[in-house]
């Protein structure tokens, strides 16, 4: 048997604190910005474990469900595994190309990173 609640960890099961207050994260993500004001750079860089390819896309400003949806769309036009890192997109492979194409045919101002 198992309690409601008690594996939520902002829930507050008890306290007898008189002074107590209620702290919730005030996180206030900024607009997605559109497409033709936003300049996005494309690098490659190889990761540390395996020494692969890795393609990161940094410059992002808005919100992280937009930043989902792009990352998506970008590892089905890319065909490889797509994540995000605080605002960044990673993809897996040397796919700056692919990337370039699908980000410049949306109306993004891309550039590639100085090496």
């Amino acid at each position: 048997m198992t309690v409601k609640g008690i594996n939520d960890p902002d829930t507050t099961l008890y306290t007898d604190y008189p002074e107590f207050e209620y702290e919730y994260a005030n996180i206030s993500e900024p607009d997605t910005l559109p497409p033709e004001q936003q300049t996005l750079t494309i690098g490659l860089d190889e990761s540390r474990t395996d020494r692969a390819p890795v393609t990161y896309i940094t410059g992002f400003v808005g919100r992280r469900i937009d930043l989902r949806r792009i990352e998506d769309e970008l590892g089905e036009v890319c065909h490889t595994c797509a994540s995000s890192k605080m605002y960044d997109i990673v993809l897996r492979g040397n796919v700056c190309k692919r990337a370039y194409i699908y980000l410049r045919s949306n109306g993004y101002s891309v550039e590639f990173a100085k090496n």
